[in-house]
C-alpha cells in the first residue's frame, strides 16, 4: 500500500513538473517577438527518498528553469539610428527612473543590465528603451577624454554647435598663360567665410594679368552692411619662366594691409590679413596659394579656354550648427551630428559581461540584476576582453524558436498525460483493494 500511495504522490509531482515546463514554454512563446528576450528551458531533477540494493521507494521529480541568457539572437535592421544591439557577449547597463510632478527625472540608483536595445530619445534628451530603462555610459570631454570612473544616464544637452571663425583658406587654380597683359581680368572666385558669431561673409579673388609672368590678385572681403568699408587689397604675384615654369616665384607689396610668406622653394605661398567684422573680435586669416616653385595651388599654364580654372576653394570656418541626428559606432562612442557638417562625441557605452551570465536574475522589462551566483559585473569597451561589439540601427531578436517550443510542448503534454494515467491506474488498484475488503 505504501508503494501505491508513494506512486500517487510521485505522479502528482510529475504533473507539477510538467505544468512548470508548460509554463516556461508559454512564457517563451508569448515573448517570441520581444526584443532581446532569452528563452527559458526546463530541466528535470530526480528525487530520491530511499534507495538500496533491495529497496527503492519512489521519489519523483522536480523541475528547474534553465536560463539561456548566453544565447545570441539574430540581428535585424530597425531603421532607427538609436536602436542598438550587441553581437557577442555582454549587456547594456541601464537604470530605472521616475518622473516627478514637476517633470524632473529621479533615478533609482539601481543599475540593471539588458539586451533590449530599442532606445529612443525622450523629451529630456535621455536614451530610454521601450521598458523605460535609461542607457548608461561614460562621459567624454570636449577634448575627447573618456572618464571611466563611473557611468551616468546618457543625455543630449549640446543641441547647438558653436560657430568657428575662418582662420585658413586654400585656393587652387590655374591662370591662363596665353592671355594678353593689360587686357585680361578674370571673373571673381567667391567663397563664404565666417566670423566668430557664425555670420557669413563673401571673400572674392579676382586676377588681372599685368605683364609677362606677372599678375595682380584683387582680394575683397565683404564685412557686412553695418561695416564702414569692406576689406580690400591688391597683391602682385609673379611666376617662374625657366626652371619650374608656371609656378609661383614671389609675392610682392601692393595696396591694403597684409603680410606674405618668404619666397623659399617648396615652402607655402601664403597671404595673411586681419579682418574686423561688426560685433566680432579681430580675426586673422591666412590664404594659401600652394607652394613656391611647385606645381600646386595657383599655377600659370596654357589653357585653351583662356580662363581662370578653379579646382578648389576651401576654408575652415563653420556657421552655428543645430542637432541633426545621433550615431553610435561599434566601439560604443555616442556622437551628436549637427547640420553644419560637424559631430561631437558625448559619451561611450560600455559592454558589461559576467562569468556566469546564465545565473543573472530576471527583472520585468527584459532586464537582469547581478547576484552572487552571476559574479560581479565587468565593464569593458565594446569588442574588448571578450565583450561583444555594438551594432547601431539594429535590434537583437528573441531567441525563442517556435518549432522547438512546440516540440517541447508535445513532449510535456504526453508526459503530463502519462502521469495522469499513473494516478488513474493507482486509483483503480486502490479500488480493487477496497473491493477485496468488502
Amino acid at each position: 500500500m505504501s508503494s501505491l500511495f508513494g506512486a500517487l504522490t510521485v505522479a502528482v509531482g510529475g504533473l507539477t513538473a510538467q505544468s512548470d515546463a508548460i509554463g516556461n514554454i508559454s512564457d517563451d512563446l508569448s515573448n517570441a517577438q520581444t526584443t532581446g528576450f532569452k528563452s527559458i528551458g526546463t530541466v528535470f531533477q530526480s528525487l530520491v527518498t530511499d534507495s538500496s540494493a533491495t529497496v527503492n521507494d519512489p521519489g519523483g521529480v522536480k523541475s528547474l528553469p534553465s536560463y539561456q541568457n548566453n544565447l545570441q539572437g539574430n540581428l535585424v535592421q530597425s531603421g532607427t539610428p538609436t536602436s542598438l544591439a550587441v553581437t557577442g557577449s555582454g549587456f547594456f547597463p541601464v537604470e530605472s527612473a521616475s518622473i516627478n510632478a514637476s517633470g524632473a527625472t529621479n533615478f533609482t540608483g539601481n543599475i540593471l543590465f539588458t539586451r533590449q536595445g530599442d532606445f529612443t530619445l525622450n523629451s529630456s534628451g535621455f536614451l530610454v528603451n521601450s521598458s523605460g530603462y535609461y542607457l548608461l555610459g561614460y562621459s567624454v570631454s570636449a577634448s575627447g577624454n573618456v572618464d571611466k570612473s563611473t557611468t551616468a544616464p546618457i543625455q543630449l544637452s549640446q543641441l547647438l554647435d558653436k560657430p568657428v571663425a575662418t582662420s585658413n583658406a586654400n585656393y587652387n587654380a590655374n591662370l591662363p598663360a596665353g592671355v594678353t597683359a593689360g587686357s585680361f581680368t578674370s571673373t571673381p572666385s567667391t567663397i563664404q567665410i565666417f566670423d566668430a558669431e557664425g555670420t557669413q561673409h563673401e571673400m572674392s579673388l579676382t586676377w588681372t594679368k599685368t605683364g609677362t609672368n606677372a599678375w595682380t590678385l584683387a582680394l575683397d572681403v565683404a564685412k557686412g552692411v553695418s561695416a564702414s568699408s569692406d576689406y580690400t587689397a591688391t597683391i602682385p604675384i609673379t611666376f617662374n619662366s625657366a626652371s619650374n615654369a608656371g609656378t609661383i616665384s614671389g609675392i610682392g607689396t601692393g595696396t591694403g594691409t597684409y603680410t606674405h610668406s618668404t619666397a623659399t622653394a617648396g615652402s607655402p605661398a601664403t597671404i595673411s590679413f586681419t579682418l574686423n567684422f561688426p560685433g566680432a573680435s579681430a580675426q586673422n586669416v591666412t590664404l594659401g596659394l600652394g607652394d613656391y616653385d611647385a606645381a600646386n595651388g595657383v599655377t600659370q599654364f596654357a589653357d585653351s579656354s583662356n580662363q581662370v580654372s578653379v579646382s578648389s576653394f576651401q576654408q575652415n570656418g563653420l556657421p552655428k550648427g543645430s542637432f541633426s541626428s545621433l550615431a553610435v559606432n561599434t566601439s560604443g562612442l555616442v556622437s551628436i551630428n549637427y547640420n553644419n557638417g560637424t559631430s561631437s562625441v558625448i559619451a561611450q557605452i560600455p559592454i558589461v559581461t559576467f562569468f556566469a551570465q546564465n545565473q543573472l536574475q530576471r527583472v520585468t522589462g527584459g532586464a537582469f540584476s547581478a547576484n552572487l551566483a552571476s559574479g560581479s559585473p565587468q565593464y569593458n569597451d565594446a569588442g574588448n576582453n571578450g565583450s561583444g561589439s555594438i551594432v547601431g540601427g539594429s535590434l537583437e531578436a528573441s531567441t525563442v524558436d517556435i518549432a522547438t517550443e512546440f516540440t517541447h510542448m508535445i513532449q510535456a503534454q504526453q508526459v503530463y498525460a502519462a502521469n495522469a494515467k499513473t494516478i488513474t491506474t493507482v486509483n483503480n488498484m486502490l479500488n480493487t483493494i477496497i473491493n477485496v475488503i468488502q
